[in-house]
């Protein structure tokens, strides 16, 4: 995993809707979005902005008067940033079959859909072992239609055929599994996970600014690997890694909000 810069690339987009899909800000007024703002260096006129065009495209929703909660439009994306925390509870024991998903019929001349299509299959751990076909282990509690259902609000074509499959003739296990690469999924486990234990350690020493600023710019990076991790069974990778990693992030989590409400007193003063 990269090292993580203290950043150019917290926009006021980006900060806006990470913190309001964040479980602790169901509700939160623009003084604190500027606050909250001027960590990352920008301008409270750059915020107010941000505010009106998110509200105005359904991202958030305004409450009361200067009080935004998330919008429509902003919800899946929300709920699916918020899934980490249970992600342990999505999966089964693996019984060896395979989610399998068609999509040749679908043409790639599109490359916008294309690009939506191979995003959410990425995103929910599939690989393609051919052009048009793409798998995942099928260690899903959810049934195939959920499956896909959540493929096509992530940008899958409502066209494409999902189906469950015992093995794959012509196609070895072993080369199977090499789709997804192991080794550096379980090195990034490691990784991320003495990422936090260091950042957890040195947030005493920082100011609050600076520790806010560090908590948001780790937890949202872990937060997006833990959601974009292919969810492998115990058969193919080192899940006891993925437990303890994910645990790491609840405890850095708790952490994290504990800084945060300081913050927050803080402006209320």
């Amino acid at each position: 995993m990269t090292e993580i810069t203290l950043d150019d690339k917290t926009t006021p987009k980006r900060l806006l809707l990470s913190l309001l899909s964040s479980p602790g800000f169901k509700e939160i007024d623009v003084i604190y979005l500027i606050e909250w703002g001027k960590i990352f260096n920008i301008d409270p006129s750059a915020t107010r902005v941000a505010v009106g065009r998110l509200a105005k495209l359904g991202y958030i929703s305004s409450v009361s008067r200067g009080r935004y909660t998330i919008g429509p439009n902003g919800e899946m994306m929300a709920k699916t940033a918020r899934h980490w925390i249970d992600t342990e509870d999505r999966i089964a024991p693996w019984s060896g079959k395979w989610i399998v998903a068609h999509t040749a019929h679908l043409g790639r001349s599109n490359k916008t859909a294309v690009r939506s299509r191979e995003r959410a299959f990425r995103l929910n751990g599939f690989a393609s072992p051919l052009a048009g076909l793409w798998c995942r282990p099928s260690n899903f509690k959810e049934s195939l239609q959920h499956t896909k259902q959540r493929l096509t609000t992530m940008g899958l074509e409502h066209q494409a055929v999902l189906m469950n499959c015992d093995a794959f003739a012509g196609i070895e296990s072993d080369e199977l599994h090499q789709l997804w690469p192991i080794e550096k999924t379980e090195s990034e486990y490691l990784n991320v996970r003495q990422k936090m234990q260091t950042s957890s350690a040195k947030l005493h020493s920082l100011d609050i600014i600076d520790a806010v600023r560090e908590t948001f710019l780790v937890g949202e990076s872990v937060i997006k690997q833990i959601n974009a991790d292919p969810l492998l069974p115990s058969e193919m990778i080192n899940t006891q890694l993925r437990r303890e990693m994910i645990n790491e992030m609840k405890l850095y989590n708790e952490t994290g909000r504990i800084v945060w409400e300081k913050f927050h007193s803080r402006i209320g003063d």
